[in-house]
Formats: structure tokens, C-alpha cells, sequence
């Protein structure tokens, strides 16, 4: 059986034309960036770790804006595609995040995108936060965008299909194998409450917002591509609702951002 970063390693060369650089994928990376911006996240942080970093858009973003940044990614691939079209200024390099309590994360924030961490289990991701609280000190951010255990827009999509079996696919605590550029990879989705549940000792939570309520979920753009208009109808739509801290558990992701105490 292929190991998780081997299976990533199978989706590196397409992951850019699939997702980052998809109608979805390029909105759905917007509502993240507007968070940021409310909590003031680049006038309040000077250096960045990211976990799951993919082909370093997000690294590459960071970059630009200033920011010292070190990404990290469990897939080789991965960060080969990352160095080979991101901005050599960035700090790339192969590592598993279970093997995060080895590492020294010189960082005032800690990052992780689009569903990194839904590659972890319940019991593996409060590892990860009690490693992580360890290593960071008071007023460090931690920013982890993490897909829930419900998405509405993608129930409206198997309703209208008729796949009424697999409505509640993603409500276990139990790995579920999600299609990734043909190849299945065990995925754990996480609620906010539990989350906010394992961070709330060592961090004061400052937001926790959805990210795609009304935006449909990436694998869905073979439909959208050619109606754009609806997508951007529904992106509007996605300004206004996705205020509302209550839908982060029905969208297709959540953000969920603490201060260190």
C-alpha cells in the first residue's frame, strides 16, 4: 500500500491546474486571504511555518508580502513542484507532520491550508496542537483552514445526483477515501467545536469562519467552468453569508485562527 506522501506525489504535477489555479480553487484561496486581512495578519506577523504547503502558492503569497517564510510538505513531489515555481527566497523542504515535535519552528505564525490537516486523525491532530503549543510562544498565531464534517453545497450536489448513501460521507471520526487526482487518500474530517475544544487551553481563539459555504467544493469545477456566472453569483453570495461564524460547520472548509496565551 502507497504511503500518504506517495499518494500526494501522484497529484503533484496536476495539483496547480486542478485546484490552485481553478475558478473554485482561486475563490475559495480568496476568503482565506480576506480573514488574514481582518485579523491584521501581515502587519502582526514577520515569519511563517506552513504544514501541507502543496506546490507553495500560499508560501509564494506570504513571500511577496514580506513575510519569512518556511514551507513544508509530506510529499516530495510536492516540493520539487514548490522549488521549481515559487520564489527561491522560500525555505522548501520534505516533512511529514508527524515528525513535527523533531522540528524548531523559528516562526511567529503557524499556518495550514486547504485541508492539510484532514490528513490527520482526531488523536494525531491533538498531537499536533500540543506540539505546536509547546513550540510557540506567547502571541504567536496559529491559522488552520480545515474541512468539517458537513458541506452543504456538496449535499445540494448528491441530492441533485440521487447519491442519497453518501450525504453524510463525511460525518465519522473514521478515515474516509476522497479521490485525489484518481488515487484514494484516507481523510479525516474535523468539526469546528472539536478543534476550538483542542486549542482553547493554550490559545485564545480569535475567528472561526467558513470558507465555501455557498462556493461549491473544488472537485465540482468540471461543472462550474463553463457557468461562471453562476459561480460568481454564488461567490457574492459567499461575501455575505460567510460573515456568519455558525455556517463554518456546513461549508467545505472552515478557518480557524488563535492567539498563543
Amino acid at each position: 500500500m502507497l504511503e500518504d506522501k506517495e499518494l500526494f506525489d501522484n497529484a503533484a504535477p496536476s495539483y496547480d491546474l486542478t485546484f490552485t489555479n481553478s475558478h473554485i480553487g482561486r475563490r475559495q484561496r480568496d476568503r482565506v486571504y480576506f480573514w488574514l486581512s481582518k485579523i491584521d495578519f501581515f502587519n502582526r506577523t514577520k515569519s511563517i511555518f506552513e504544514i501541507n504547503c502543496g506546490t507553495g502558492a500560499d508560501a509564494n503569497y506570504f513571500h511577496e508580502k514580506g513575510l519569512k517564510v518556511t514551507a513544508t510538505d509530506r510529499s516530495g513531489k510536492m516540493i520539487e513542484e514548490a522549488k521549481a515555481k515559487r520564489n527561491k527566497g522560500i525555505h522548501f523542504y520534505q516533512l511529514d507532520f508527524s515528525k513535527l515535535a523533531e522540528q524548531t519552528i523559528n516562526a511567529d505564525a503557524l499556518f495550514s491550508n486547504f485541508g492539510g490537516l484532514n490528513c490527520a486523525s482526531g488523536e494525531e491532530l491533538k498531537a499536533i496542537a500540543t506540539t505546536v503549543s509547546e513550540k510557540q510562544k506567547k502571541g504567536d498565531l496559529i491559522v488552520w483552514v480545515i474541512m468539517p464534517r458537513f458541506c452543504f453545497m456538496e449535499g445540494l450536489y448528491l441530492i441533485s445526483r440521487f447519491k442519497f448513501g453518501q450525504l453524510f460521507r463525511r460525518n465519522t471520526t473514521k478515515g474516509v477515501a476522497v479521490n485525489v487526482d484518481g488515487t484514494a487518500v484516507e481523510t479525516f474530517y474535523h468539526s469546528p467545536r472539536f478543534v476550538k475544544r483542542i486549542l482553547k487551553n493554550s490559545y485564545h481563539i480569535e475567528k472561526v469562519k467558513p470558507v465555501a459555504f455557498f462556493l461549491p467544493p473544488s472537485y465540482l469545477e468540471g461543472f462550474f467552468k463553463n457557468k461562471l456566472p453562476l459561480l460568481n453569483f454564488l461567490n457574492r453570495l459567499e461575501k455575505l453569508a460567510g460573515r456568519l461564524s455558525f455556517l463554518s460547520g456546513w461549508s467545505d472548509h472552515y478557518i480557524i485562527i488563535g492567539e498563543k496565551k
